[in-house]
């Protein structure tokens, strides 16, 4: 099979084929820098099997790394530069990294983790970009197998896991790699072809994936170096962008726009925003939906999966706050605490059934991935949930959050998506502190909007607000004005450094 990028090149040379903010790459560009990419991972010494490690900024070159990894066997390994050097180099040992690209911006981070982690191939983005000059730009002979990124998990419950996403071997042909990107993308071409904008960072599974499949597919991408709402607009207006993937949050700080700002830009080419990683309130989702349209999907998944649910706009609204019915290939069960699958409507642990060959596995866990499975192809990714009488996922919270008080399960997504409500509220996170009489009780941590101060006067009035929506023990018994909650950049909040303070350590 000859490689894709080639074949847009032959095309379609001048189309333009991938942005960042400062660059404007066409088919023949990408297509010349992943060739000599791959020459120049060759002479580093990465082979097909290969572990390469990227700490870096959103860029075209991230992307074209990814490529040349990819369509040379070598296994990429995104890592957050939000990391200190010490979970980096955690990250660099678990994987068994051969080397690491390191920006200019990360630079301390990436070479005090390879230290820390034993790796002498420490290469530099800005040297390894200067040096393509260089080196054959040509197809390599033997393009080898596709290999699939290695992500690492959130470690909202301990140690972040490596997974592999869709549990894709370490390599597959390069036919079926592509086979599946068009599987997820849509049988027409024009779904295929299709202008795509990545405001997320590309360490992340799902910005990653989509551009790279993007690409790939012969589409043109457009990459955000860090997210920016005004600039989002700008980019869709200028770009006529077609598709993007978004977290919740995004949608906050679009929102909070000024409405002459808003009126600004023309966002109407626009066909399809998929929207995952976190929770998003009911009233956050309505007024997205009134603005651009109805083409919010919501897709609920996971790094170690893929995509489990979805739902279109249409639907949600006649069903608010569900995530969908599953994808043909999966099935759902929820099971109680008895083990047994439980009654329409009640809430249990969500089950995921696969009926092909996807499964779930931790890389090098074997305790991790057992813990997680019911049965042979039955397995979990620790969300809690509840069908409808038409099986459609409602998500409720996650087992490790959920909050025990005097005996009764407390949800904090159910209560943050109620605090939202207030108009002082921009953000929130609901969680459990101890109590000596009842175990746990309700906290929240709030960020104001701007004009709002804080106060045990406005602390009283959220209380009174949430009195008059939630039964007495969901309403948070205290609350703390932050001036940032601390979040992962895929918006997932980071609710145990919220917890930690109050609970003793072990």
């Amino acid at each position: 099979m000859v490689y894709p990028l080639n074949e847009y090149a032959a095309s379609d040379p001048s189309r333009l084929m991938a942005t960042d903010g400062q660059n404007a790459h066409t088919t023949a560009d990408v297509n010349r820098r992943t060739n000599q990419l791959i020459h120049a991972f060759r002479s580093y010494g990465l082979d097909p099997g290969s572990r390469l490690a990227i700490v870096a900024n959103n860029s075209s070159d991230y992307l074209c790394i990814a490529l040349a990894a990819g369509l040379s066997g070598i296994s990429l390994v995104p890592i957050n530069w939000h990391l200190k050097a010490q979970e980096a180099a955690y990250l660099l040992e678990a994987s068994g990294a051969n080397g690491i690209v390191i920006d200019p911006d990360h630079r301390s981070l990436g070479e005090a983790a390879a230290s820390e982690a034993g790796i002498d191939l420490c290469i530099s983005l800005a040297t390894l970009v200067e040096s393509l000059a260089q080196r054959p730009d040509t197809e390599p002979q033997d393009p080898g197998p596709f290999s699939s990124v290695i992500y690492y998990t959130s470690g909202t419950t301990g140690r972040p896991k490596g997974t592999r996403l869709a549990q894709t071997p370490t390599a597959v042909p390069l036919e079926e790699a592509i086979a599946t990107m068009r599987k997820a993308a849509g049988s027409s071409a024009q779904q295929q072809a299709t202008v795509f904008l990545t405001p997320g960072p590309l360490y992340h599974a799902a910005p990653l994936n989509t551009s790279i499949s993007a690409v790939l597919l012969g589409g043109t991408i457009h990459i955000m170096p860090r997210f920016d709402p005004e600039e989002m607009l700008k980019l869709i207006d200028k770009y006529k962008v077609q598709r993007t993937t978004m977290v919740p949050i995004m949608f906050n700080r679009l929102l909070n726009l000024p409405d002459q700002v808003r009126e600004k830009y023309d966002v109407s080419s626009l066909e399809t925003v998929t929207h995952l990683a976190a929770h998003i309130p009911v009233h956050v989702k309505h007024e997205m939906i009134k603005w651009w349209g109805p083409k919010l999907v919501d897709a609920y998944g996971s790094s170690e999966v893929g995509v489990v649910s979805l739902i279109s706009s249409e639907e949600w609204l006649q069903r608010p706050g569900s995530v969908g019915k599953p994808i043909p290939s999966l099935s759902l069960q929820i099971i109680d605490e008895q083990d047994r699958e439980a009654p329409i409507g009640e809430t249990g642990m969500i089950y995921i059934t696969s009926h092909t060959e996807l499964d779930i596995s931790y890389l090098d866990d074997a305790e991790k991935t057992a813990s997680v499975h019911r049965g042979e192809k039955q397995f979990t990714l620790g969300d809690m949930g509840y069908l409808d009488e038409e099986g459609y996922l409602f998500l409720v919270d996650r087992r490790v959050d959920m909050i025990n008080s005097a005996g009764v399960n407390v949800y904090p997504a159910e209560i943050e998506s109620t605090v939202m409500l207030h108009p002082s509220v921009d953000d929130v996170g609901v969680f459990g502190i101890p109590n000596q009489e009842w175990g746990q009780e309700v906290k929240a941590a709030i960020k104001l909007r701007e004009g709002f101060a804080a106060s045990d006067g406005l602390a009283q009035e959220i209380t009174t607000f949430l009195e008059g929506m939630l039964a007495s023990y969901k309403v948070p018994k205290s609350i703390d004005f932050m001036e940032e909650l601390p979040r992962y950049t895929n918006g997932k909040l980071h609710r145990r450094e919220l917890r930690d303070p109050y609970w003793p350590q072990s």
